[in-house]
């Protein structure tokens, strides 16, 4: 799962190469049976370096990366966004956000960069992800010792959600002391990748 965000009126700083609409059907999908492996390796390559030459084009985001990015866009731009554009923002709503507002938001982000925000909101999310997953790694020796047992007694085809008592109830209250911080890592770097989206998207939508 993740997150597509695309520009609804980007800066175009270069023209679109020839290939990335050369073999689209009337609907404006590619035709890919129609392409040859050199043309689908020549797309690829083209389509990429349009996009890092336009970066309000498009922006994605698994869903690992989004939260926190997003959470902190909201935070710290609160008095930007409406409560509906920060809402909508956690799902793949199509919720659009206006031009005016997403080049706020990309300034807003840059001074909080250039100020060091950025960097110091890493540096302490960092701690909170690496105490997490240090304590996810104890999770996970009980939970291997709780497979090695259930499957001494019962075979290795069983698997956590048709363990047998007393394994399934031993599995669950152990894969519960997981902490899902672990999963979403804090990124600077990713933030102002967006910040250079939103700021030449022409406003976006959320997909």
């Amino acid at each position: 799962m993740g997150y597509d965000l695309y520009g609804l009126n980007p800066i175009e700083n270069t023209e679109e190469p020839p290939i990335l609409s050369k073999f689209k059907d009337n609907d404006g999908w590619n035709n890919w049976e129609k392409m040859t492996e050199k043309d689908k390796d020549a797309y690829c390559k083209a389509d990429t370096a349009h996009q890092e030459e336009n970066p309000g084009i498009y922006f994605r985001a698994n869903v690992w990366f989004w939260r926190p990015l997003w959470s902190f866009v909201c935070g710290a731009c609160h008095d930007i966004l409406s409560d509906k554009n920060m809402n909508a923002g956690c799902f793949n709503s199509g919720e659009r956000v206006s031009k005016t507002k997403s080049v706020r938001v990309a300034s807003r982000l840059r001074k909080l960069d250039k100020d060091g925000v950025i960097q110091t909101w890493e540096d302490e999310m960092m701690k909170h992800y690496n105490k997490a997953n240090k304590h996810n790694k104890k999770v996970q020796k009980v939970l291997d010792a709780i497979t090695k047992n259930c499957k001494e007694d019962h075979g290795d085809d069983v698997v956590p959600m048709d363990y047998p008592e007393p394994y399934k109830t031993q599995w669950n209250e152990a894969y519960d002391q997981r902490d899902w911080g672990a999963n979403y890592p804090p990124s600077r770097e990713f933030i102002m990748e967006f910040a250079k989206f939103a700021e030449q998207s022409g406003g976006f939508e959320i997909c």
